[in-house]
């Protein structure tokens, strides 16, 4: 599932704005503006009618996310969003949809998608009545279609997962880890991988949760699977003069079956996106803490910096939902599909992590529809294959970035020519320190300088002395 476009119509400070995401062509889309531009009111409304999916899943009388009476924009008296997303054609197509978008049947063959895909809109809207009261109404006629040809198709092929809605705000941050166990049950449920609600902060509460749950369940495969080995080659290891082989090799054939995904997934992304990480994992005592094996060495979690710890519960908490929503999948990361949006995506990076996390993140999740908002320009230098958009006076504009990459290249190409070329007797660094030689001093430059910086009384002093009767005049000759 992809998100093609968006329309807010009268919401906050947008009068009409309409936003297409070149999904299918380009898996990241980069949403560039100043601050106080509008940026988080796109994904935030994005997220709100993404919402209505995950609500209709779970249950046709279910409402997502409304829109509340301040998000009318001032003097109007009705706000509209209007949202297309597409999805896979194992699904069928809806009833009520066409095959493919006015937009997408424009484009040249070589630019559209070689998966097909249909296509499903629905619409969201709130108006004041005569008493100033909002009243809230949503049209979701396909929408309701397809959550119950998901549910069907889920049922008759358990191997498909469900699509990932994600939305992560700028106030993101890691409050505390609590990992006790609470024998949550529905903490492994599909809909636990999703929020129908508003989302003013994120806290990955859940994450840790989840984290404490699996390290458990690996815990527990791993005892019972030694547990099996000696109980069934007991009689075995008596008489084998090669126990110690003989052991590493069952342990190792063992190990390869345990079926763990989740934390394998959870170390690869690490891995991918920071690689500074090599492990992760549970220390049980002499207390239960979280550690981490960070640039070569072992610290607890809380001993990270905050935007390590900020970004490693982010990835992880992506992880939690893939993990979720393709239970059957042995590389949920890689096979998972869906949308994530990620407000302020630079926030607390260095210059360094801000030009490669986008494309870190497409790596360790492939199959996702990344919208991130950001205003560093650091963010455009990888961006080539990323569709990059530019806020800036209440609408989206293209930004070629592969053309502004080009120029870079160019600058950088010519100061590296200008350093090479050998340099003149009077363009060396020496010459350049000197001060230029004055001209011969003339004696009609010198009247003209004396003309001009001594005053009339100074110049009659200047003759009387030159005349030789002050006798405190050397008598000495000039030359």
């Amino acid at each position: 599932m992809k998100i093609e476009s968006i329309q807010l119509k009268h919401t906050l400070h947008f009068h009409n704005i309409h936003a297409e995401f070149k999904g299918q062509q380009h898996p990241v889309t980069l949403i560039l503006g100043d601050q106080s531009s509008g940026k988080t009111t796109i994904l935030r409304f994005t997220y709100q009618a993404l919402t209505w999916f995950a609500a209709r899943y779970k249950d046709l009388r279910t409402a997502g996310v409304v829109m509340l009476d301040q998000d009318i924009m001032l003097n109007r008296l009705q706000s509209k969003i209007d949202v297309q997303i597409s999805y896979p054609s194992e699904f069928g197509q809806l009833s009520s949809s066409s095959a493919e978008p006015e937009e997408s049947q424009s484009l040249p063959s070589s630019e559209q998608s070689p998966d097909p895909h249909f296509y499903c809109a629905w619409q969201l809207y709130k108006t004041l009545n005569s008493q100033g009261i909002g009243i809230s109404k949503a049209e979701t006629q396909q929408l309701e279609e397809l959550a119950a040809r998901y549910q069907r198709t889920l049922k008759d092929d358990p191997l498909l997962g469900l699509p990932l809605i994600a939305y992560y705000p700028a106030e993101r941050f890691v409050n505390e880890v609590n990992l006790l166990n609470k024998n949550n049950p529905a903490i492994f449920q599909p809909a636990y991988a999703y929020e129908i609600s508003a989302i003013p902060f994120t806290t990955f509460s859940r994450f840790f949760e989840w984290f404490r749950e699996i390290c458990d369940i690996e815990n527990a495969q791993s005892a019972q699977m030694v547990q099996d080995i000696l109980n069934k080659n007991n009689s075995s290891l008596a008489s084998d003069s090669k126990t110690n082989d003989f052991l590493v090799s069952r342990i190792a054939h063992a190990h390869a079956e345990i079926h763990a995904p989740a934390l394998k997934s959870l170390r690869r992304a690490l891995a991918v996106i920071l690689p500074e990480f090599s492990n992760i994992y549970l220390q049980y005592h002499p207390k239960l803490q979280l550690m981490v094996t960070y640039q070569g060495q072992t610290m607890q979690f809380q001993q990270l910096s905050n935007s390590i710890r900020n970004l490693t519960a982010l990835i992880g908490d992506i992880v939690r939902r893939l993990c979720l929503l393709n239970p059957a999948s042995l590389y949920p990361c890689e096979e998972g599909d869906g949308i994530l949006l990620i407000d302020a995506i630079d926030h607390q990076l260095d210059q360094n992590m801000t030009q490669v996390i986008l494309p870190r993140l497409h790596q360790a999740f492939p199959r996702l529809q990344i919208i991130a908002a950001g205003n560093r320009p650091e963010l455009l230098e990888q961006a080539s294959d990323f569709q990059c958009l530019k806020l800036e006076n209440k609408q989206l504009m293209p930004i070629q970035s592969s053309l502004m990459q080009q120029q870079f290249e160019e600058i950088y190409a010519q100061l590296h020519t200008d350093g090479d070329l050998p340099l003149a007797d009077n363009d060396s660094p020496a010459a350049s320190l000197q001060e230029p030689a004055e001209d011969a001093a003339t004696a009609e430059t010198l009247l003209l300088q004396i003309q001009e910086q001594l005053s009339a009384e100074q110049q009659q002093e200047l003759i009387h002395l030159l005349q030789g009767n002050d006798p405190r005049l050397s008598h000495n000759p000039l030359l």
